[in-house]
């Protein structure tokens, strides 16, 4: 499921860098460049709003792995105070599932709302570059000669310019993206280790 996620995201991800880099490579005019990145960012939102009810599905098993948990401490309690012990052993064996269950669903749900806050900046980063190429093919005209088009050689040079800063942006995206990860990596191995 998680794998999903993230293949679909970094798939909408790639293709709104080669439509970034399409100019660069004269693949289609800006408009056409400029309707499939919108439709990238729209695939990319549907992607967080996917991750975003992953999460609070999480969390709400979570609160019912927890509710369980206290319904049988309640029983191991009720049961240890009659005398009956092979009940209070049950009701405590069952306690202790629902609360592994219930830590295993909070970390999930952790670990998805980390992604979703990752994901939220790299879609507003997404959005502004859109933004910022929507006011540049409005500027050029509603001719596709936009960005990038022949005979617009200064203009055309700064919008390479602007891709090649939007394009270190997501390399500093998914560095910081891997770094996080392999950090939430190492703090769930020191859990592990206590």
């Amino acid at each position: 499921m998680f794998q999903d996620l993230r293949n679909a995201w970094r798939e909408a991800v790639e293709n709104f860098r080669r439509e970034l880099h399409g100019e660069e490579q004269g693949a289609g005019d800006a408009h056409d460049r400029l309707r499939t990145m919108r439709k990238d960012v729209s695939i990319a939102s549907s992607e967080l709003k996917r991750i975003e009810r992953e999460a609070a599905a999480a969390r709400s098993q979570a609160a019912a792995e927890r509710k369980e948990e206290a319904v049988c401490r309640r029983r191991e309690g009720l049961a240890r105070g009659i005398g009956d012990e092979e009940t209070a052993a049950i009701a405590a064996r069952y306690a202790a599932r629902h609360a592994e269950r219930a830590a295993v669903l909070e970390r999930k749900a952790e670990a998805l709302e980390a992604e979703r806050d990752l994901l939220r900046r790299e879609l507003a980063d997404m959005e502004r570059i859109v933004e910022e190429r929507t006011r540049e093919v409005g500027a050029g005209g509603a001719a596709p000669e936009g960005i990038g088009a022949p005979g617009t050689g200064a203009r055309r040079r700064t919008g390479l310019e602007k891709d090649e800063a939007a394009d270190a942006e997501f390399r500093r995206l998914e560095r910081e993206r891997r770094e996080r990860e392999a950090e939430a990596r190492l703090q769930e191995l020191k859990k592990r280790m206590r």
